[in-house]
């Protein structure tokens, strides 16, 4: 475990947090590399994100999130539409992260020295307490420019009834190969 990661260990108070591989320095041979993406596969992933109130929770008051819709789960459960606290829009980074973990497909988003030069996303339904999250995710275009790995791809992220909740297209500028991602890994 890094010593940035060890840091932040007491902040990680929900089920999903201490589960999860967050130290990406750790694990970074076991991600999926630019040079593995295949263009035009549409991946379900084999897992589901249960959203339960402690996430939704701990992510709200983080952010600093103060109405009480947001971060007083009494309060929601008599004045919510559906009786639970409210899901922020950008908790879907959260959920998007949570995929993202090695080995399974996903997880060249975390790769050390990967680059972000454009995202966008798009919200279609509110996602609430209780839904059951499934990721989509499709590669669009996988290139070299200026001597860097580009991967655009598609990521949907989808309840229990497979209706669309968030969209995303995004691309990402990564190492090529793993001697690549050892340098910023090893630095």
């Amino acid at each position: 475990m890094s010593a940035n990661t060890k840091r932040f260990e007491h902040l990680l108070v929900t089920k999903k947090q201490q589960a999860y591989a967050g130290d990406f320095l750790s694990d970074w041979r076991d991600n999926e590399l630019w040079e593995d993406l295949v263009v035009g596969q549409k991946r379900r992933h084999p897992e589901v994100f249960v959203v339960e109130e402690e996430d939704v929770l701990n992510y709200n008051r983080a952010i600093g999130e103060t109405h009480p819709l947001y971060v007083d789960p009494e309060f929601a459960r008599h004045h919510a539409p559906r009786g639970t606290i409210l899901v922020h829009p950008v908790f879907t980074t959260t959920i998007g992260f949570w995929f993202a973990q090695p080995p399974v497909q996903g997880s060249w988003i975390r790769t050390p020295g990967a680059r972000n030069p454009f995202q966008r996303i798009e919200y279609r339904e509110r996602i609430h307490v209780g839904d059951h999250i499934s990721l989509v995710q499709e590669n669009h275009d996988r290139f070299v420019r200026r001597g860097k790995g580009y991967v655009t791809t598609h990521l949907s992220l989808r309840d229990q009834d497979d209706r669309e909740k968030a969209a995303c297209l995004g691309t990402l500028i990564l190492p090529l190969n793993l001697d690549e991602v050892a340098a910023f890994a090893t630095a």
